[in-house]
């Protein structure tokens, strides 16, 4: 199935070149958008330097998006990050991951998520947080709740690339700083009728990702409870 893939990266060329590199093993020519800088227009709104990095990292993002909403014919995209394993069994299962997408009405599906545990439908706890809305042989659909965070690698419809578009505007942010963050995984994967799969068709490598040793940890732990050599590329 030919949907448009978006990678999102920042001045990294190595980076670049694996992820190119791994789905290139797929059969697929992923799509790079242009960077966004600090001096972007859209961040002239005298916010600090960290607020700058955040919204940068979110309009990289609503630029892929706007690149799939205005430049292509197809009815569904995914975005990625750059620093993940793919599922060899990718090519063998998109085309009924989006057939359930569209039958279980979906506006986003997480295919990689950040989660250091495995969500096992035998405890009470993750039949109450998780439960299953569909199963076959791509995997477990499951809703999901607002702690649930990354995004790894995403799945949209057309219908809610043109909703994140015109609601989640830089003025938007501006306007609503201190009661919204501006960032993906708290906007893109928060809202619309929403789903995760499981096990995940993407899992982040889980190193250099952050200064915060908190954030390094929580990173490394999810890596190694979904990563295997013989499922991911």
């Amino acid at each position: 199935m030919d949907i448009p893939i978006y990678i999102v990266n920042y001045k990294n060329n190595d980076r670049k070149i694996k992820m190119t590199e791994r789905f290139n093993q797929l059969g697929i020519n992923p799509k790079f958008i242009n960077e966004v800088h600090s001096d972007d227009v859209r961040l002239n709104y005298g916010i600090d330097i960290n607020l700058k990095r955040t919204w940068a990292i979110m309009l990289q993002h609503l630029d892929c998006i706007r690149d799939f909403y205005e430049n292509s014919d197809k009815l569904h995209c995914i975005v990625c990050e750059d620093d993940i394993y793919i599922s060899k069994n990718y090519q063998n299962n998109i085309v009924n991951i989006v057939k359930n997408f569209d039958e279980l009405n979906l506006d986003v599906l997480m295919l990689g998520y950040l989660l250091s545990y495995k969500i096992e439908m035998n405890t009470d706890l993750h039949k109450h947080y998780f439960s299953i809305v569909h199963n076959d042989n791509t995997g477990s659909y499951h809703s999901y709740p607002d702690d649930i965070w990354g995004t790894q690698m995403y799945l949209i419809s057309k219908n809610y690339a043109e909703f994140l578009l015109n609601k989640f505007t830089p003025q938007f942010a501006f306007e609503n700083i201190g009661t919204l963050n501006y960032s993906p995984d708290w906007i893109i994967t928060k809202n619309g009728k929403r789903a995760l799969i499981n096990p995940m068709i993407a899992v982040e490598e889980g190193i250099n990702v952050s200064d915060d040793e908190g954030q390094r940890s929580f990173h490394k732990i999810s890596h190694q409870f979904h990563y295997n050599s013989d499922i991911y590329i």
